[in-house]
């Protein structure tokens, strides 16, 4: 809706308009992905560039099958993580 107001205002004075209007770029972790893969990439994806580029991997959709080792080992690597410069 935001979007189509911003577009609508932008027709009247003939301006380009790119917008960015935050599509959280979701991950998902079937039963027959390769784990070891699908998790590192879902754990660089969502803290590579602090979160704040386009594709940000900031949704993490996992079958409830794999949930808790999921969890467990995305936690474990974001715990390594260094915070700060």
């Amino acid at each position: 809706g935001v979007g189509r107001q911003i577009l609508q205002a932008s027709a009247g004075n003939m301006k380009k308009v790119t917008l960015e209007l935050g599509g959280k770029s979701p991950n998902i972790i079937f039963p027959d992905a390769d784990l070891d893969k699908a998790i590192e990439a879902a754990a660089v994806g969502f803290c590579r560039n602090s979160g704040q580029i386009c594709s940000a991997g900031t949704r993490l959709f996992v079958h409830e099958s794999l949930h808790d080792e999921v969890a467990r080992r995305i936690s474990e690597i974001a715990s390594g993580y260094r915070v700060g410069s």
